[in-house]
């Protein structure tokens, strides 16, 4: 009976010792730690006992909730579009579970992902708006790591990146939006016309760099990373609309 008890408070100890606590950053909720961090807001609640979800506190320390770590190894031929599909999961939790991850430098193999944990990667994927038919290549406009992924309450990407950082086009197009978008939270804002009903946006910029009716390159350099507006770091808020309407920047093939 003493061994069955010394087991359990080993185990118990261990447990704790190997538990890890986040930070509370302005502007977080228990749903945007959860997508972060791989996890669902109810395991955050029931990890912290006493929270107040309505009243979190920027410094405040959450404990995390233990669950079987997952990883995939990365194998020659891999894509993080084909290991999302093969670990049941979407790109967009997939980058969430590895925010250091850069997705436009190619994967090597024998590299190890972390993947989202089930029930995020299931929300993650109600999340998505199908748009079987665009048929682009879009590319992230900064080089980033992805601090909010695309969800429905935030129809977009958050990618973080120093104050400065050159914003690049993610497709050709034409400028038909440069300017301060104070209204709206938005901050210095550019707004790209690709044609065929699809546009982006590039949002909380430090400068613009582009006029109303220029015509951009893919890759070109349009904008500066900053924290204007309704922001609480530096990052570029970007989205992608297709007649009007916002969808996953990542599940654009």
């Amino acid at each position: 009976m003493r061994n069955h008890l010394l087991t359990a408070l080993t185990l118990l100890l261990f447990s704790l010792a190997a538990a890890k606590t986040v930070t509370v950053q302005p502007g977080d909720t228990l749903t945007r730690l959860a997508v972060r961090y791989g996890t669902t807001p109810q395991a955050l609640l029931q990890a912290n006992p006493g929270v107040n979800p309505a009243k979190l506190r920027a410094g405040a320390a959450l404990r995390l909730p233990a669950v079987p770590a997952r990883t995939w190894t990365v194998r020659r031929g891999d894509t993080l579009s084909l290991i999302a599909q093969r670990s049941g999961t979407t790109l967009g939790a997939l980058l969430g579970a590895n925010p250091r991850l850069n997705p436009q430098v190619p994967l090597q193999v024998g590299q190890r992902l972390a993947l989202p944990a089930p029930a995020t990667a299931r929300t993650a994927t109600t999340a998505v708006v199908r748009t079987a038919s665009i048929r682009v290549n879009a590319a992230l406009p900064v080089q980033g790591r992805v601090t909010t992924p695309y969800q429905a309450a935030h129809p977009g990407l958050d990618l973080a990146a120093p104050t400065g950082t050159p914003i690049r086009a993610a497709l050709p197009g034409t400028v038909v939006e440069s300017r301060f978008d104070g209204q709206t939270g938005w901050g210095w804002t550019i707004v790209l016309d690709h044609g065929d009903g699809m546009s982006t946006r590039y949002s909380h910029n430090s400068a613009n760099l582009v006029q109303v009716g220029a015509q951009v390159k893919a890759g070109e350099v349009i904008a500066r990373v900053g924290s204007t507006g309704n922001s609480t770091g530096a990052h570029v808020d970007y989205r992608l609309y297709r007649q009007g309407q916002a969808v996953n920047p990542f599940s654009v093939q």
